[in-house]
């Protein structure tokens, strides 16, 4: 995303900013911008995307005004006018106070930071109960509109676009995986939806790229604009992917966290292993970025494969795992 002079300015003047300095682009769509009022991170988005932003701004401003010491997010700022969000002619943005800490890959948390992500995503989802969502996707409606035989064209057609090609081993590997995946998961995570289910917003992107460490546990959580609604279930799987598989201990800690502060309903277990694992085979983002620009999306796909192989034909081993994890066996 582009940030021109003019966005920027009416920016800062809607937020009544003194600025110091050029804004500093530390990723795609956020920007540090220093300021009387301190440091500040803007968050850019395209005028189609109003929508998208309003609904994070809300939930942020609910996840404030509902505080609870076991999870942290960003402090969100308001329009000298108090709205939670500048909405601009194409461009929007919203404010929040800079947060200070540390990203770090998953393979370097220890079983303290593990618990504190456990308790802090149940915290989250008990809060959320009383969040009054604007128009939300849900994830039964994500399940209903995938087209499972158009995905597997699409898979197919990948690979024998691909050919033979020396730099394409990974993604042929991605698509033998993903259409075995499909194969065990796709008719479970649709025939065996709970129905009953509210479908409560969810964070939806709850990995190692969105937690801030500052220093003390729990980390901050950050980029609240993928939340949908869907049943809890499927993020506590999700979330996980195939750490279950990799490291039980560890993920058994984060389990065994969230159900000492938000109960889990075992009748969902099964059916969100399907849901979550299906969402590895479909990743056709990948495949398309991948041959859009090989380089940059080399190393996704490597990451989407190495999650393919660990969790391809694991559906028994991780509905036990889970189902061990609440007898307390785990």
């Amino acid at each position: 995303m582009v940030l021109s002079g003019d966005a920027f300015e009416s920016t800062c003047r809607a937020y009544g900013l003194v600025v110091h300095g050029a804004p500093r682009r530390v990723s795609e769509r956020v920007w540090l911008i220093a300021s009387d009022q301190g440091d500040v991170a803007m968050k850019g988005y395209a005028s189609e995307h109003l929508t998208r932003a309003s609904k994070e701004a809300a939930l942020l401003s609910h996840l404030r005004n509902h505080p609870d010491p076991r999870f942290r997010v960003q402090t969100l700022l308001r329009t000298a006018t108090g709205a939670p969000l500048f909405a601009g002619r194409g461009f929007h943005a919203m404010l929040t106070r800079w947060e200070r800490g540390e990203f770090k890959t998953y393979d370097r948390f220890d079983p303290e930071a593990w618990r504190a992500l456990g308790a802090s995503l149940a915290a989250l989802h008990l809060s959320l109960d009383r969040f009054n969502a604007p128009s939300m996707d849900t994830l039964r409606m994500r399940l209903g509109a995938i087209d499972v035989n158009q995905v597997r064209g699409a898979l197919q057609q990948a690979a024998q676009r691909a050919g033979s090609r020396d730099d394409a081993a990974h993604l042929r590997r991605y698509v033998e995986l993903s259409l075995r995946m499909i194969e065990q998961h796709y008719r479970g995570s649709i025939e065996a939806f709970p129905l009953d289910d509210p479908q409560r917003a969810i964070h939806n992107d709850y990995n190692q790229f969105n937690y801030l460490f500052p220093g003390t546990l729990p980390p901050i959580i950050l980029d609240w604009e993928a939340a949908i609604g869907a049943p809890r279930e499927y993020e506590l799987v999700r979330c996980l992917n195939h750490l279950p598989l990799e490291a039980p201990r560890l993920a058994a800690a984060f389990v065994q966290a969230y159900r000492a502060v938000r109960a889990v309903r075992r009748e969902n277990i099964a059916w969100a292993v399907d849901a979550a694992c299906l969402q590895h085979a479909i990743k056709l983002w990948v495949v398309r970025g991948w041959f859009d620009d090989p380089n940059r999306f080399a190393s996704h796909l490597a990451g989407a494969v190495a999650m393919a192989s660990v969790m391809v034909d694991a559906r028994a081993r991780l509905i036990d795992f889970f189902y061990r994890c609440m007898d307390g066996c785990a």
